[in-house]
């Protein structure tokens, strides 16, 4: 009779508990759909795991804002950078199955593989590629994949010619390239590609089933989440859906498109420091070396594919992601065994947000109100963004007239590191295109003041070019240089010679 009466007692005890969550959830819907519409969010996706299981999830707004079709907890989204966690995890299985080492040197597996510096090149280690303190600063040599035809070996030899201007293993430069790196070394060490190793050992045995690394498999499902950008990311411009950009050499740093409902499985794992239904899919040590801090950064610190905050006392290991129309979320708080997913297909930070208030009701007392917080400095964001466009617009001379000939302008030129680049004239007007990245990075010239034109490229992500040409003494064209406004992509650092 005592253990009827103690489950009676502990039912009881718990009704309220279990109210007060559903209250929670009423009142947490409510307040995602306030953001989501104060973000001028197009769609999102939330769920929360907790001891393993799905407890809450929802889709709101619109798979592509020119349809009707709803966001569901089972549509797809590409996850961009949230993929670096999984190329670690894939590293990690490699480890317990003794086929490397986190301490091994990178060339041991990869005798090509290289840096501008030798030492660092022979010292570079597994680990070494999956915890952003390369010596490279952030998101250098982003624009070798970026849109190119370049498979992942030449993108790699390319950017080994990149200079490093970080203290190697000392400070944090987020390095999409390293990921790529751990690609390749998972295709050398296991004898399958990345995206055969992510879809075979990962996602199949953790019950993925939408999830996918080839956008090209996306032509046939359904429930498929746009990304949305906004032209030139000019902020008065409508929001309209874009197609999925492939960027397999990218594979690594990202390439996963998945689910709220798969990645809850995913999550869960994590949240349960490595385990299945009681069995380990990672070893206790891979996990645990995965989870620690290898680069402390202030009171946070880069794991390997993850980064590890604290939440109210408590170990968060987190990673957002950000593609053309894609920002994203999820967080995982093993000593909870609580995870928070946030997938959204627009550029709004809405999904930070939401992501802090769930973490507060689980972490803090649940009064946070991350939407207040965020939007005054959204709004001050854009006003200095308008203060940056209409600097430039009051800096150009009106009235010049360019130096030479648009003809003169014509011909092949070349960066060291990036490759080719050619000028033609079309009717009368001088068209720059970069040969490795025709679709996104060709566009007419217009001239803007003296011998600075503004680029009107295709790709409907980012803003405007302006190219300016350099001459020698006998005024000919000896190349020209980028400026293109972009906190994801170095422009500023191509250096086309003519050739």
């Amino acid at each position: 009779m005592i253990r009827p009466l103690l489950s009676l007692a502990l039912t009881l005890i718990s009704l309220p508990y279990l109210r007060a969550q559903q209250q929670d959830f009423s009142a947490l819907d409510a307040y995602i759909a306030d953001a989501v519409v104060k973000f001028d969010q197009p769609g999102l996706a939330v769920g929360i795991v907790k001891d393993g299981a799905l407890v809450w999830s929802k889709g709101y707004g619109k798979l592509d804002l020119a349809k009707a079709d709803p966001v569901t907890p089972n549509s797809v989204f590409y996850c961009a950078s949230i993929s670096k966690a999984f190329t670690a995890c894939a590293v990690g299985l490699l480890v317990d199955e003794g086929k490397l080492a986190w301490n091994d040197p990178v060339r041991k597996h990869m005798p090509e593989f290289a840096t501008p510096l030798p030492y660092i090149t022979e010292q570079f280690l597994v680990k070494d590629l999956l915890c952003h303190r390369s010596g490279w600063i952030t998101f250098d040599g982003d624009l070798l994949w970026y849109g190119t035809d370049y498979d992942q070996r030449e993108i790699l030899a390319r950017h080994a010619q990149e200079p490093m201007t970080l203290p190697f293993r000392d400070e944090f430069g987020y390095s999409n390239l390293m990921f790529i790196a751990a690609a390749q070394l998972i295709e050398r060490v296991s004898g399958m590609t990345w995206d055969r190793f992510i879809t075979t050992r990962i996602f199949q045995p953790l019950g993925m089933d939408r999830s996918r690394v080839e956008t090209a498999d996306l032509a046939g499902m359904s429930d498929v989440a746009l990304p949305h950008v906004r032209k030139g990311q000019d902020p008065n411009s409508p929001q309209k859906s874009m197609p999925y950009q492939a960027l397999q050499g990218a594979d690594g740093a990202c390439g996963v498109m998945s689910t709220v409902n798969d990645l809850a499985k995913w999550d869960a794992m994590w949240a349960n420091e490595g385990q299945v239904n009681g069995k380990p899919f990672l070893s206790n040590d891979s996990y645990y070396f995965i989870t620690d801090v290898h680069l402390a950064m202030g009171g946070e610190g880069a794991g390997l594919g993850w980064f590890i905050e604290q939440n109210n006392g408590n170990e968060v290991i987190t990673h957002s992601g950000g593609m053309p129309g894609f920002i994203l979320n999820h967080a995982v708080v093993p000593d909870k065994d609580l995870a928070v997913i946030a997938l959204g297909n627009g550029e709004s930070y809405s999904v930070f947000a939401i992501t802090n208030k769930i973490l507060d009701l689980y972490l803090g007392d649940g009064t946070a109100d991350p939407v207040a917080d965020i939007m005054p400095r959204l709004a001050k964001r854009k006003e200095r963004e308008a203060e940056r466009v209409n600097a430039r617009l009051n800096a150009r001379v009106k009235g010049t007239k360019p130096s030479t000939a648009a003809a003169d302008l014509a011909g092949t030129y070349k960066d060291k590191v990036y490759g080719e680049a050619v000028v033609t004239v079309v009717d009368g007007s001088p068209v720059l295109s970069f040969t490795p990245a025709k679709e996104l990075f060709t566009g007419k010239l217009v001239h803007w003041h003296y011998d600075t034109w503004k680029w009107e490229h295709a790709d409907p992500f980012l803003e405007p070019g302006y190219i300016t040409f350099s001459f020698d003494t006998d005024h000919k064209v000896t190349g020209f240089k980028v400026d293109l406004h972009s906190p994801d992509f170095h422009f500023y650092k191509l250096d086309f010679k003519k050739k």
